[in-house]
């Protein structure tokens, strides 16, 4: 008994060696119920990492070397969220920009970070000079420009910018996509609309939406897959893509071929540069085109059945959120059939990404939406805080919420119509809307960033963002708040350490070997 006691203790000692990562930085934060996390680095390696919690906005800039430069906690003039729409990063400021309603009016509230001081500034409203009866779709920001997004009920797009000149003046388009047809539901298209910053996080989450949005200096890219039109048979349905010209006020509507759809929807797709890949994924097959995006011809094309070996895939085949209430709810499928499945199950998903060396890493896969159970009110059932979507630089990001058993909660918090709301219960009596964070199958792979083949060497193929998610399973407990960003070449994982009261963030890059941190004695 002693012996294998040991045994595992060594195994356990083994693997935490093996998985440990070296920090960037960890910083102190007063980090209780934050409603939003914002990471952003520039390109000389200073990183800001925001958020907001009980009225106030925090800053704090990390230099180049993993050092402090600056803290600031700083009353908002408004109790409301404000809910980061998008970031820049300018010459001088690392600048923020949220929305505000009052009544009718609509404002961009942006503030400021300065990049080499860390001072704080806010910086004077805009009000956006909106037409009658539109409908805001969403905001976000890439390197040159903030946009809002706007549609009406006639299928007009309504886009705002701010100034070549100033961030505090926005400029007006009117986009008319004629050529485009209507969907079988109205504002179909844009109830799901993600913008694809670079510094996204590539996951089966962010790859599921079917509506995703593109900026190439001063074209906006519109890309949506799988919808219903008007007119046409349900059974068949195309990749969409309609181009923005900010110049000419100009549209261009352009569709690939369409796909018989045994269910909906069953393809996806992503821009990555000048390549649009699309997954096609039923219960039986599998299919991955490239396509040219300026000709939308065909460069490269991988089709496989569920009775053959998934050769395309750099890893095995994962699955998350499967599991029981108190299971990992991580597992690896094996069988070729069960795989292929599983991949068919959700919406599928697909990213791209390329770092430092000549390949693409492509996350390949599909995403369950959270289904709904049985009432049942029970004083011993589990309890969550919810788990929480919010909108970032990067797109929306999950914070999870925890678990514990609904008599811990006075039962005036949980009946309360104010107070509930903080609180995820599957259980409890009335509720019936969605439970738990879904159910995402995908693997990963990589391939040449020229010719698109398959990369093959003896060893395992290095997934950057695989050794990031092994890392966040590795982590005991499970961290409440955490982000993933861009920092140059490599990825940047950062959580908040509960128990310290500390947001770390640990690097991750091609060929950098892992290092174990100082093990605490007790």
């Amino acid at each position: 008994m002693r012996k294998l006691l040991f045994s595992l203790l060594f195994i356990g000692a083994f693997a935490t060696a093996t998985h440990a990562q070296k920090e960037f930085a960890h910083i102190e934060l007063p980090m209780n119920r934050a409603e939003d996390l914002v990471s952003v680095a520039d390109d000389e390696g200073n990183v800001v990492v925001y958020f907001y919690q009980g009225g106030n906005l925090n800053f704090a800039m990390i230099s180049p070397t993993g050092e402090k430069l600056a803290q600031h906690e700083i009353p908002y003039r408004s109790s409301k969220d404000p809910q980061i729409m998008g970031t820049r990063v300018t010459d001088d400021e690392f600048i923020f920009y949220s929305r505000y309603t009052n009544g009718r009016r609509e404002y961009v509230r942006p503030f400021a970070i300065n990049r080499h001081t860390g001072a704080f500034r806010s910086l004077q409203d805009v009000q956006l000079k909106l037409e009658r009866n539109v409908n805001f779709v969403g905001g976000f920001g890439d390197d040159d420009h903030f946009y809002m997004l706007y549609t009406d009920k006639d299928g007009n797009l309504h886009l705002y910018r701010d100034s070549e000149y100033s961030v505090a003046t926005m400029d007006y388009r009117l986009f008319k996509p004629e050529q485009m047809p209507r969907t079988r539901d109205r504002y179909a298209r844009e109830s799901g609309l993600i913008y694809v910053h670079p510094n996204l996080e590539r996951n089966v989450y962010t790859g599921h939406h079917r509506s995703k949005i593109y900026s190439r200096g001063d074209k906006l890219h519109m890309v949506f897959d799988g919808y219903q039109l008007r007119g046409k048979s349900s059974k068949e349905a195309t990749t969409e893509i309609l181009t923005l010209d900010w110049n000419t006020g100009k549209t261009e509507y352009r569709t690939l071929p369409a796909i018989a759809q045994r269910n909906t929807p069953a393809f996806n797709s992503f821009l990555h540069q000048d390549k649009l890949f699309r997954l096609n994924l039923e219960k039986d097959q599998l299919k991955l085109t490239a396509y040219d995006f300026n000709t939308l011809q065909p460069v490269k094309e991988y089709t496989f059945t569920d009775k053959e070996k998934l050769a395309l895939a750099s890893t095995p085949v994962y699955q998350r959120g499967a599991g029981g209430l108190f299971s990992s709810g991580y597992e690896v499928i094996e069988k070729e059939d069960k795989a292929m499945r599983n991949l068919a199950s959700g919406i599928p998903a697909i990213t791209v990404d390329t770092y430092s060396d000549s390949t693409l890493q492509l996350t390949i896969g599909s995403y369950k939406a959270p289904t709904e159970r049985t009432n049942r009110n029970d004083r011993s059932r589990m309890v969550r805080t919810p788990d929480r979507y919010v909108r970032t630089s990067r797109g929306f990001m999950l914070i999870p919420g925890r678990w514990t058993p609904a008599y811990n909660i006075p039962s005036y918090y949980l009946n309360s119509p104010y107070y509930s709301r903080y609180f995820y219960d599957p259980f409890g009596y009335g509720y019936s809307g969605p439970v738990g964070p879904g159910i995402s199958t995908y693997f990963h792979t990589v391939l040449d960033a020229n010719s698109l083949a398959k990369v093959e060497q003896e060893g395992e193929v290095e997934v950057l963002q695989e050794r990031v998610e092994e890392y966040e399973r590795n982590l005991k407990p499970e961290p409440e708040f955490q982000t993933v960003y861009r920092y140059g070449n490599k990825l940047h994982y950062g959580y908040y350490d509960r128990r310290a009261r500390t947001f770390r963030i640990v690097e991750f890059a091609h060929g950098q070997k892992a290092q174990e941190q100082p093990q605490v004695q007790e």
